[in-house]
């Protein structure tokens, strides 16, 4: 099965040369970086994690670019499973694209159908599913960023959540822990944080996730969510992946008034890395 880059002009610039020196300048950016990435030369030795927004790259690239910088010195995945929320609504709870290929302007990356056979088989209620991602944007716009330090020659695992709930994604971790018996996968948890409020307002309700994250407090982060009412959209990706790893490193906290210059309906974005 082919998945088009369906977002590809709209989320992100739409040839390849324009995609290119669109994440370069998100790398560049005085939010990001601040400079290029160096080639990665070597292979990832470890598995480790990476929570990254999945906005339009004018608003959440730079912050992405932060945390893919720091993903680069660790070393290029032979895998990376990818897991984010569902906004469309259809498709199964718990969705898995279960074979074929994901295209973006810069190439085409196979699905790792042996993992996700594996996958699906150790959990009752996860299923191949494709409508779930056809109108989903979260994990598309990892893919160019990946493309772009890595190439095309990793597979991926590309996970949809409509049920967020912490006792699925304490099934989910439990159940990508059981079938990582070597190293070199990447596991990204797509996330934008609190949604349309004011900068400040944002900035503070995000520290309250952000505190909960580096302690690697899973539950907290749900019951922070709830008590103070935190729109974050993937929840259930960010704890997924936090109950894989043992250590977190936030790398950039942003929210969009500080890339479009308005201040009074935000987003917040959030970069970190786990080991």
């Amino acid at each position: 099965m082919f998945r088009s880059a369906i977002f590809s002009g709209r989320f992100y610039a739409g040839f390849p040369e324009e995609l290119k020196s669109q994440i370069e300048a998100c790398f560049l950016h005085k939010i990001g970086p601040g400079e290029l990435p160096g080639s990665v030369v070597r292979e990832l030795d470890s598995n480790v994690g990476l929570i990254s927004p999945h906005a339009g790259y004018i608003y959440s690239g730079p912050v992405a670019a932060k945390g893919y910088y720091e993903i680069a010195k660790l070393g290029k995945p032979r895998r990376v499973i990818l897991i984010g929320p569902n906004h469309s609504g259809y498709g199964k709870r718990l969705s898995v694209w279960p074979s074929g290929e994901w295209s973006t302007p810069l190439g085409t990356l196979k699905i790792d159908e042996e993992f996700t056979n594996a996958l699906v088989n150790s959990m009752e209620y996860l299923s191949f599913d494709t409508s779930a991602h056809l109108y989903e944007h979260s994990l598309e716009v990892q893919l160019p960023f990946l493309q772009y330090l890595f190439g095309d020659d990793f597979k991926i695992v590309t996970i949809t959540m409509m049920d967020q709930r912490y006792e699925v994604s304490k099934r989910l971790a439990e159940s990508i822990r059981g079938l990582m018996n070597e190293a070199g996968t990447l596991i990204i948890a797509s996330s934008d944080l609190n949604h349309y409020e004011d900068h400040e307002t944002t900035l503070k309700k995000d520290n309250f996730l952000i505190e909960h994250i580096t302690k690697l407090d899973a539950k907290g982060l749900y019951e922070e969510a709830t008590a103070k009412r935190i729109s974050a959209c993937g929840l259930g990706a960010i704890s997924t992946v936090m109950m894989l790893f043992g250590n977190v490193s936030v790398e950039k906290h942003a929210t969009s008034g500080e890339t479009s210059g308005d201040y009074s309906h935000t987003v917040g974005y959030l970069s970190a890395v786990l080991t």
